[in-house]
């Protein structure tokens, strides 16, 4: 009897600790939503040649909507103007002589020019070329923006070519 009363006082608290929250696993809790997702209404294509009308949902208003601010149109849009000394080279790379301003660190260096985004791109694509570096793609944007894609090898070097409201040019060599 003796040996009995402590594997029945062991056996109480065994179960006594199994059933309580502090041993026993919780369950994971389920994410709770913080906005309202409402599918737009999918459109068929039909076999008339007629426009037909179809109505737009209006959107729900929810407790978790936020308002959206207007944002800047890229008209408005001015790049921070480099303040440095612009540099003759950047890792290589030779910097328009006229510059008038720039900075960079070891993966960008951006200045101002005043030139034209031709002249520009003339120039680049004549002194990268001696330096072995083939013009791979460019690209223009509506904001007359442009960019210009070289190669050697491996390596890319991309050059963007961006107007500013006061007539400058917006130089950034990212390699």
């Amino acid at each position: 009897m003796k040996t009995i009363y402590p594997v029945i006082v062991l056996s109480a608290l065994v179960i006594v600790f199994a059933s309580c929250n502090v041993f026993t696993p919780k369950p994971t809790e389920t994410p709770v939503p913080t906005s309202t997702y409402t599918p737009e209404p999918t459109v068929t294509p039909t076999e008339t040649s007629l426009p037909t009308a179809t109505s737009t949902p209006e959107p729900t208003a929810t407790s978790t909507q936020t308002s959206v601010l207007p944002t800047e149109t890229l008209s408005d849009f001015s790049l921070p103007t480099p303040s440095g000394k612009p540099l003759t080279e950047w890792e290589g790379f030779p910097v328009m002589p006229n510059a008038i301003a720039g900075e960079g660190n070891s993966s960008g260096y951006s200045f101002t020019i005043n030139a034209s985004p031709e002249e520009i791109q003339g120039f680049y694509e004549e002194e990268l070329a001696k330096l072995g570096w083939s013009l791979f793609a460019t690209g223009q944007g509506s904001t007359d923006a442009l960019i210009l894609i070289f190669t050697q090898g491996e390596s890319l070097l991309t050059l963007s070519v961006i107007p500013q409201p006061d007539g400058l040019m917006y130089v950034m060599l990212v390699k």
